[in-house]
C-alpha cells in the first residue's frame, strides 16, 4: 500500500513539471504598450528620436491626429524571458506598411515601403527571430510603420515568443482575413459571371444586369482585403476601394428592390447618383477631408439600406412576398456587418465609448457575401421550379388538347369519309330513281291517274311512295329525320288535302334534331303511311292530328282522328294493323291502337333512342 501511495505521488509530481515545463517552453509576451517616435525611414537613424510611450492598439487618428509619415514602435524583453526553442514575433495588424527590426537588423518586411506602398494592414505577420541576432540580456524589436492620409494608420499589439503557438495563431488569423475573402471572392466573381450570362439572355430582367455588375464591382473592391502590392499609389488605391464600395452597395440594393418588384423613385434616384456623385466627390476633396467624406459616404449607404430594408418589411408583411421574407433576413444581416464596418472606419470621428465593444479589427461585411448569393440563388431556384411545373402542367394541358384536336380531326375525317361515301350512294340513287322515275314511275304514275276507282288509285299512289322509299333511303348512316319530317308532311298534306280531310301537324323543336337509323326512319314513316291510308280507307274522318313528342330518350307519335270507327271495330285487327304493329317491335318499340274520345281511333308508337343529337 505503502509502495502504491508513492508511485502516485511519483506520478503527480511528474505531471505538474512537465506541466510547468510545457508552460515555460510556450512563453508569449504580449505589449500592451510600446515606445513610440516619429522619424526617418533609415533604422540607423531612430536612436535620437524623442520617444513616449503609448498604449496598444495605437490608432492615430485618435492619438496622432493630422500626422503622416515614418512611424516607429519601440519594444523591449530579455532574453531570459524566452525559452530556448525558436522564437518569432507576431504582429496582427499594422497600417499601412510595417517593417521589422531586431537589435538593428531587419528581419521582416511586407512589400515596398515607397509608393506604391505594399498594404499589410489586413495581412497578419510571422516572423521569426535569428538567433544570432538576439542577445543575452536585453533585445530590442523596431517595427517601422509607413502612413498616409488617405489611410487610417494603427499599430496593434504584438505577441513575442515560442514560434509553434504563435504560428498557429497566424495560420488562423491567415485563413479568416485572407484565405475566406479569397474564396468569397471567387464566389462572387463566378455569381457575377453567372447573373451576366443569364442578364445577356434575357434583357427585360434588369435585375439580373444590376447583380451582375454589383458582383462584378464587389470582387474588384473586396481585392483589397488580400492584395500585398496594388498597381496604383495609395492614394488612387484608396479613392478605388471607397468608390467602388458606393457602386456595388447601391447595385445590390437595387437589384434587391427589383427582385421582389418594389419601386420607390426617390430612392432609386438617389442610388443612382450615388453610382456617380460619390467617385467624382473622392477624387475632388482634399487628403484631410478624405476621410471624413468616405464616412459619410458609407453613412448614406447604412441609410439606404434601412430605407430598403423597411421596403423589404412592408412587402414581406403587407404583400406577402417570400421573396421579399428571404431578402429581409439576409438584409437584416448585412446591416449588422455594415454597422461594425462602418463603426471601424470612421474610429477616428466617433466617441470613444460606441468603440469599446467592437470584436478587434476584423472587417466582416465581406462575409455576407455568400448568405445575399445564396438567397438569391435560393429564390432564383425557386422560381425555376415554379416555372418549370407550370410548364410542365401547361406542356401536358397542350398535350391534353392536341389529342383532343386529333380525335376531332380523326372523327372529322371518319365524317368526311362517310359524307363522300353518302354522296357517291346519292348519286347512285339519284340515277337509279331518275331511270325507275322514266320507267316504272312513269307507269305507276299513270296508273294513279287512271285507276278505275279511288281504291285503286290509292294503292298505285302506295306502290309509287313505296318505291321513292326503297330509291332515296340511305344505306348505313344515320338519317337527321328533319329531312324526313319534311317528306312525310308533305305527303300527309297532299293525300288528306285531296280527301278534304283537314291535317294538324304538330312537333317538338327537338324532334328536328334527331338522328335515326335508316330501318328506324323508313318502318316510322311506313307506320304513318299506314295509319294515314287507314284512315282515309274506313275512317270517314273530317280531321287528322299528328303529334310528335320527345320525352327523354324516348320519341312518341300520336295520330288521332275523329272517324267513325268504334272499339268493336278496333278490337279487329286487319293486316295493316299487324304490320304497323311489327314494324314498332323491328325498331324496339311499342305500337299502341285505342278509341279516340269522343270518336275515332288513336294509334300511339313509342320509339326508344340510343342516343340523343
Amino acid at each position: 500500500m505503502k509502495h502504491w501511495k508513492s508511485g502516485l505521488r511519483t506520478f503527480a509530481l511528474a505531471a505538474v513539471g512537465l506541466l510547468l515545463a510545457c508552460t515555460a517552453r510556450a512563453q508569449i509576451l504580449e505589449f500592451a504598450q510600446a515606445d513610440f517616435a516619429f522619424g526617418p525611414a533609415q533604422a540607423d537613424a531612430v536612436s535620437g528620436l524623442s520617444w513616449h510611450t503609448v498604449a496598444l492598439p495605437d490608432r492615430w487618428r485618435e492619438t496622432h491626429p493630422g500626422e503622416n509619415g515614418t512611424g516607429w514602435y519601440r519594444l523591449q524583453f530579455e532574453r531570459s524571458a524566452l525559452d530556448a526553442g525558436i522564437q518569432a514575433v507576431y504582429i496582427p495588424h499594422a497600417s499601412v506598411n510595417a517593417t521589422v527590426f531586431l537589435n538593428g537588423h531587419e528581419i521582416g518586411r511586407a512589400g515596398a515601403d515607397t509608393e506604391p506602398l505594399a498594404r499589410t494592414w489586413n495581412h497578419p505577420r510571422l516572423y521569426l527571430l535569428p538567433p544570432a541576432q538576439l542577445l543575452n540580456d536585453s533585445n530590442t524589436v523596431l517595427v517601422r510603420v509607413q502612413g498616409h492620409a488617405y489611410t487610417q494608420a494603427s499599430f496593434y499589439p504584438p505577441k513575442l515568443g515560442s514560434e509553434a503557438p504563435l504560428r498557429a495563431e497566424y495560420e488562423q488569423a491567415y485563413f479568416w482575413r485572407i484565405t475566406l475573402n479569397q474564396i468569397a471572392t471567387l464566389l462572387i466573381t463566378a455569381v457575377s459571371l453567372l447573373m451576366l450570362s443569364l442578364w445577356l439572355r434575357r434583357r427585360k430582367d434588369v435585375a439580373y444586369g444590376y447583380l451582375a455588375l454589383s458582383a462584378m464591382v464587389w470582387s474588384l473592391q473586396s481585392t483589397n482585403l488580400f492584395v500585398l502590392q496594388p498597381p496604383v499609389d495609395t492614394a488612387r488605391w484608396e479613392i478605388f476601394v471607397n468608390a467602388s464600395f458606393q457602386i456595388f452597395s447601391a447595385l445590390l440594393l437595387l437589384s434587391m428592390l427589383r427582385f421582389v418588384g418594389l419601386h420607390w423613385r426617390p430612392l432609386n434616384l438617389a442610388l443612382g447618383l450615388s453610382c456617380f456623385v460619390s467617385p467624382l466627390a473622392m477624387v475632388l476633396v482634399a487628403a484631410d477631408h478624405f476621410l471624413q467624406l468616405t464616412a459619410m459616404a458609407h453613412m448614406f449607404t447604412l441609410a439606404a439600406t434601412l430605407a430598403v430594408l423597411g421596403m423589404l418589411t412592408w412587402s414581406a408583411v403587407r404583400c406577402a412576398n417570400t421573396d421579399a421574407r428571404l431578402l429581409l433576413v439576409v438584409l437584416c444581416a448585412i446591416v449588422l456587418f455594415a454597422l461594425h464596418d462602418w463603426l471601424l472606419h470612421s474610429q477616428h470621428i466617433l466617441p470613444k465609448q460606441l468603440l469599446h465593444w467592437l470584436p478587434g479589427d476584423l472587417y466582416l461585411l465581406q462575409y455576407s457575401a455568400p448568405f445575399i448569393f445564396l438567397a438569391i440563388g435560393w429564390i432564383m431556384t425557386v422560381r425555376f421550379v415554379r416555372v418549370l411545373n407550370e410548364f410542365e402542367a401547361l406542356s401536358q394541358e397542350l398535350d391534353q388538347r392536341v389529342q383532343a384536336k386529333s380525335a376531332q380531326l380523326e372523327d372529322s375525317f371518319a365524317r368526311l369519309k362517310q359524307l363522300e361515301r353518302e354522296r357517291a350512294a346519292q348519286e347512285e340513287r339519284e340515277r337509279i330513281h331518275s331511270d325507275l322515275h322514266d320507267d316504272v314511275g312513269a307507269k305507276l304514275l299513270t296508273l294513279v291517274y287512271r285507276a278505275p276507282t279511288p281504291e285503286h288509285a290509292e294503292l298505285a299512289r302506295a306502290a309509287l311512295q313505296e318505291l321513292r322509299d326503297v330509291v332515296s333511303s340511305p344505306t348505313a348512316a344515320d338519317q337527321a329525320l328533319e329531312y324526313a319530317l319534311g317528306d312525310w308532311r308533305s305527303e300527309c298534306e297532299q293525300r288528306l288535302g285531296s280527301a278534304g280531310v283537314d291535317l294538324q301537324w304538330e312537333q317538338d323543336s327537338q324532334v328536328e334534331q334527331l338522328r335515326l337509323e335508316p330501318q328506324q326512319c323508313v318502318n316510322l314513316g311506313r307506320i304513318l303511311r299506314e295509319a294515314i291510308s287507314n284512315i282515309l280507307r274506313h275512317a270517314q274522318a273530317s280531321q287528322v292530328q299528328v303529334k310528335l313528342r320527345l320525352e327523354g330518350a324516348v320519341l312518341h307519335l300520336h295520330i288521332v282522328d275523329n272517324g267513325s270507327a268504334t272499339a268493336q271495330v278496333l278490337q279487329r285487327q286487319g293486316r295493316g294493323t299487324r304490320n304497323m304493329q311489327a314494324r314498332a317491335q323491328a325498331m324496339g318499340g311499342q305500337f299502341e291502337r285505342s278509341a279516340g274520345t269522343p270518336s275515332g281511333c288513336h294509334v300511339h308508337v313509342c320509339l326508344p333512342l340510343r342516343h340523343v343529337t
